[in-house]
């Protein structure tokens, strides 16, 4: 949704795609040999922060022995949040991202948007177009369809359709060293697909860079540093479309993300959701979720959204361009298959 845009959102399945995935006990009891008090002071304990990240329900949990010192760094990382929100969010008038969308140009931008823009671009490269941060137009239209009372339960017009589409395309996209620009008057961006998967990797790098070992930021996407205090993976459940956890993924020291239309719907039947085939204009239909297990929350979070799209079979190029990456994809016959 735009700034200009005052039609409602729309309708929430339960709970959102950011809130599919959920670290397991993140907090559960530590073995004696670490609970207590040390000849050396207090033992380590956990430290969270929760609230809201670019509309996605976020936590930070920190283990530190220190609660002051845990609370003053889990502060200093929700300035940088905000600041970074600055830059990306959809529904600050004044964010460098509204700027762009209203304007059609960004002159000056901040390395942080730059960076992302690039990086999208090579997302975008990798899966044929199938993720393209330009779908921000297919929203409005399909926001806007189905705001109006009695909507046709099967989406927008195909007339309206093609007008959103002829606004998409990543390689209308001009970027420079300190500017983006707009090469076809109308296009919108949004970020969503891959900003959270960039700041949760840098609240995480500068924790790691800190010293902190044990880490769980989820942030709109979800990245832990290091393992769980007690020596073993992050447990982390899947929830599937009912908000049931119906998978368990062990995680050590990276991120993964879950990319399913069922998070976001715009009818109550599902068959229209956030999830844009660019070159259709329609909602994405051939997978029930795509799960992405990599290094970087980031890469998790944008080729996900393209292989979600694109399908399985050039997968494997995909993941291969990022090392210690895989796929997952449930098929709608609940059949899986992993690729990387």
């Amino acid at each position: 949704m735009t700034i200009a845009d005052v039609t409602p959102a729309p309708r929430r399945s339960g709970f959102s795609r950011r809130q599919a995935l959920k670290i397991v006990a993140a907090t559960a009891a530590i073995p004696v040999a670490v609970t207590g008090w040390r000849l050396l002071g207090p033992a380590a304990t956990f430290h969270t922060w929760e609230g809201e990240v670019l509309g996605a329900v976020s936590s930070l949990t920190l283990y530190h022995s220190n609660a002051a010192y845990a609370q003053r760094t889990i502060d200093r990382m929700i300035a940088e949040v905000r600041r970074l929100e600055t830059v990306f969010s959809l529904f600050r008038p004044t964010s460098e991202l509204s700027q762009l969308n209203t304007q059609g140009r960004i002159a000056g931008a901040s390395r942080d948007l730059v960076t992302v823009m690039e990086a999208a671009r090579s997302a975008s490269d990798l899966t044929g177009g199938a993720f393209d941060t330009t779908v921000q137009p297919l929203w409005n239209v399909y926001s806007s369809h189905f705001a109006v009372p009695g909507a046709d339960p099967a989406g927008p017009s195909p007339a309206a359709i093609d007008a959103a589409r002829r606004l998409v395309g990543y390689r209308n996209i001009d970027i420079g060293s300190r500017s983006v620009a707009f090469a076809v008057p109308g296009m919108m961006a949004t970020l969503n697909g891959i900003a959270q998967g960039y700041i949760t990797d840098a609240i995480a790098d500068i924790l790691r860079n800190e010293g902190f070992t044990h880490v769980v930021v989820e942030l709109g996407e979800t990245r832990v540093v290091g393992e769980h205090p007690d020596g073993r993976p992050w447990r982390v459940g899947l929830r599937d479309q009912a908000g049931e956890t119906n998978r368990m993924m062990d995680l050590s020291d990276g991120s993964v993300a879950l990319h399913g239309g069922y998070g976001t719907v715009f009818d109550p039947e599902g068959r229209n959701h956030h999830i844009f085939d660019p070159a259709t204009g329609r909602s994405a239909d051939r997978y029930t979720d795509v799960v992405i297990l990599s290094p970087r929350a980031i890469v998790a979070d944008a080729i996900g959204v393209g292989l979600y799209v694109a399908g399985e079979e050039g997968a494997a190029a995909v993941v291969a361009a990022y090392p210690g990456t895989s796929a997952v994809f449930t098929r709608r016959d609940g059949s899986r298959v992993t690729i990387g």
